[in-house]
């Protein structure tokens, strides 16, 4: 495979690879915990979904780790996350300084189909921004910011102790595939595929709801998106107020620490202020900056 006559730079990491990429950002906790999270999420899908169960699910959830054939993964653990299909994504990072193997790999590379409009997520490094930048620039593409956010983080000693109260209008339980319609009607960045890629996170990670008791309405929900972090905090206005969303923001937290044995991190756009003091408030530090850029 080659591009504009460059030989292809990247191939699909091995099993042993991204073990050893998840061990590499482990070791540079809390700072690195959104790659090494990511990893290991596409790790899991990997290995655990096979045939319709594959098929059925987002393309979210069917990302591949590339890596650079003549990178130095154990010193610059350089990656790239590629998902086609309908829902085209890129996550790219490298601890090396300047990022010469991820920009040659993005700026030669045939997997990431740059004819089709790309969501870019990157880590909020300057060097790494401005690889993203040159390679549009090189393929004339327009880069649009589409969200800024704040990384925070709760190490999952921590998270698995927290301790919650249910307020006595609701009753708090699993969401379900079906809840899938409401939550992305309510969503503001909803897109074609959003809701497939809302059910599959419901029926791969996990998701809570706060419903009514004398109705059974869900009002207020949660879930662990596919970066294997806690996304999509939402109460619907008319029950806001009510300390639904620390109810949630705890339960969930504590479910992925007890239950998943994992750390816990969640993003939060700068702007919404009410989730940062929520977060904060419940033991969240903030430890780095996550960016997505919509690119075609």
């Amino acid at each position: 495979m080659q591009a504009n006559g460059v030989m292809e730079p990247l191939r699909p990491a091995t099993t042993e690879e991204i073990k050893q990429l998840i061990h590499f950002y482990e070791q540079r906790l809390p700072e690195a915990g959104q790659f090494a999270l990511l990893l290991q999420h596409i790790s899991r899908v990997n290995s655990t979904l096979r045939g319709d169960d594959l098929e059925k699910v987002s393309d979210r959830y069917r990302k591949t780790i590339y890596v650079p054939k003549t990178g130095n993964l154990q010193q610059f653990a350089t990656f790239l996350v590629i998902s086609l299909g309908e829902d085209p994504f890129v996550f790219m990072h490298s601890m090396e300084s300047p990022p010469i193997e991820l920009s040659t790999a993005l700026r030669n590379t045939c997997y990431v189909k740059w004819e089709i409009q790309q969501r870019v997520v990157i880590g909020g490094y300057n060097e790494i921004r401005d690889c993203l930048h040159q390679t549009a620039m090189e393929r004339k593409l327009h880069v649009e910011a589409w969200s800024e956010c704040l990384n925070y983080w709760m190490l999952r000693e921590e998270a698995a102790n927290l301790t919650y109260a249910v307020p006595n209008d609701v009753e708090l339980r699993p969401l379900k595939i079906e809840h899938g319609v409401q939550l992305n009607e309510c969503w503001p960045f909803r897109y074609k595929t959003s809701q497939r890629y809302i059910e599959s996170s419901i029926q791969h990670n996990a998701g809570l709801g706060l419903f009514d008791r004398i109705t059974g309405q869900l009002v207020s929900w949660v879930f662990k998106n596919d970066h294997d972090a806690i996304g999509h905090l939402y109460t619907i206005p008319d029950r806001n107020n009510r300390g639904y969303g620390t109810t949630l923001a705890k339960a969930i937290t504590r479910l992925i620490a007890a239950d998943h044995k994992q750390h816990v991190h969640t993003f939060i756009s700068e702007s919404n202020t009410r989730s940062i003091r929520l977060f904060e408030k419940i033991g969240y530090t903030a430890v780095g900056q996550t960016e997505w850029y919509i690119v075609g």
